[in-house]
């Protein structure tokens, strides 16, 4: 059922990530409908994280690739004090190193987060449909 309600979604427009959470955050927490359209919209937000953290992954990776090469070919070219040479050549390319693994981290953080809210959720919904369901609980 999500899946097929996911790829509707998916294929009426393209949402930010921003929109997303925008009518995510509309959806009540109070009926099991609404609540399921939540977890639809968060869904869709983990989809478009995974894809930014594989993007930020593979940033990282040509950024390392490039620091390694540029590394070897400086401390080929020096005639003395290679590994220093070497180190100087890479700083900045260190430097957007550094900056590509901290979007990296902040990337899975965020699809990890997202995960556990919908996990939240999912339970959630488990439990206002057993209210819904039970006679005595008195339903809503």
């Amino acid at each position: 059922m999500y899946k097929k309600g996911v790829a509707a979604l998916s294929l009426q427009k393209q949402y930010t990530l921003g929109e997303l959470y925008s009518l995510a955050d509309q959806c009540s927490h109070d009926y099991p409908a609404t609540l399921a359209r939540k977890i639809e919209l968060l869904t869709e937000v983990q989809v478009i994280l995974g894809r930014k953290a594989a993007e930020a992954v593979r940033e990282y990776k040509r950024i390392y690739a490039e620091r390694k090469r540029v590394y070897a070919e400086a401390y080929i070219a020096a005639e003395n004090l290679r590994e220093q040479r070497a180190e100087l050549a890479v700083i900045k390319l260190r430097n957007q190193e550094a900056d590509a693994e901290a979007d990296k981290v902040r990337w899975s953080n965020a699809v990890e987060s997202n995960d556990q809210v919908i996990n939240s959720l999912k339970y959630s919904l488990k439990v206002l449909l057993a209210e819904y369901n039970n006679p005595a609980s008195g339903a809503r």
